[in-house]
């Protein structure tokens, strides 16, 4: 009789022990998603609407845990492409962490530069929904005589697996979705009859939201940004914004070829 207690209780510490390591995600640091030896190359196709284009990426520079890489053309239509190839990258615990800057075409307000310092954009081990990295500021924009005063934050979120997706490279599966977010918030002065005031011209809100697939050993092999705000309504006041009152815009970043060593 106690054999077969304790049978059963070592086979129920065993089925505990499986569950809670499946609870606490990966523990495998050595895995990779984005393999970084010198001249691993990637190739995107990138398109917006109608208008499409392509990026190269490559490994320029190997130096311990940190790596440069450089785009073809040199300015890359994919916001990715960008910030994957504008600073270092320092791959460490399971976590690729960048420095460098975002860059992005805010319809009808101007080009953003945004740069983040240590900005994890994956983690491995991280739990769903769970937040890697934040960071924010202010700066001016001036657009057709107003000066716009826009506050930022961005955020890098990691998210639960992708089991499988399909790109002109192949079909993937067991992707790390991990997400870049930028939510912009702008006020500006303007005239009101005799009276100037300080206004609202975009409540706080995501205008950019950067879905990233990563596959184990060749890299990341999807990026959809999508761009989206929205303004406040000054028509009844009789007030011409200097800025398209809404947008909305899908750009895809797909793997076409790949060499990773």
């Amino acid at each position: 009789m106690f054999k077969k207690i304790a049978l059963i209780c070592i086979a129920s510490v065993a089925v505990i022990s499986c569950s809670e390591s499946d609870d606490t995600g990966r523990s495998n640091d050595n895995f990779s998603y984005l393999p970084l030896a010198t001249n691993n190359t990637w190739t995107y196709d990138v398109a917006t609407g109608t208008d499409s284009s392509s990026d190269e990426l490559t490994v320029s520079s190997v130096s311990g845990s940190n790596y440069t890489l450089t785009t073809n053309p040199a300015v890359p239509a994919g916001l990715m492409t960008g910030v994957l190839s504008s600073g270092e990258l320092t791959a460490v615990n399971g976590q690729l962490i960048g420095n460098g800057t975002i860059g992005f075409d805010f319809q009808g307000v101007g080009d953003f530069s945004i740069d983040i310092v240590d900005g994890i954009l994956y983690d491995q081990n991280a739990n769903n929904n769970e937040e890697l990295y934040t960071t924010s500021g202010t700066f001016t924009e001036t657009v057709d005589g107003y000066d716009l005063d826009i506050n930022y934050e961005v955020s890098t979120v990691q998210l639960a697996d992708q089991s499988s997706i399909a790109v002109p490279a192949g079909t993937f599966t067991d992707l790390l979705h991990s997400q870049l977010i930028i939510n912009v918030n702008i006020t500006t002065d303007i005239a009101i009859g005799p009276i100037s005031q300080t206004i609202t011209l975009l409540a706080a809100q995501d205008v950019m939201v950067v879905d990233n697939y990563w596959a184990q050993d060749v890299g990341l092999v999807k990026s959809d940004n999508q761009l989206d705000y929205m303004l406040e309504d000054f028509s009844s006041l009789g007030v011409n914004l200097p800025v398209p009152q809404s947008a909305s815009v899908l750009t895809t970043q797909d793997l076409t070829i790949y060499t990773v060593n």
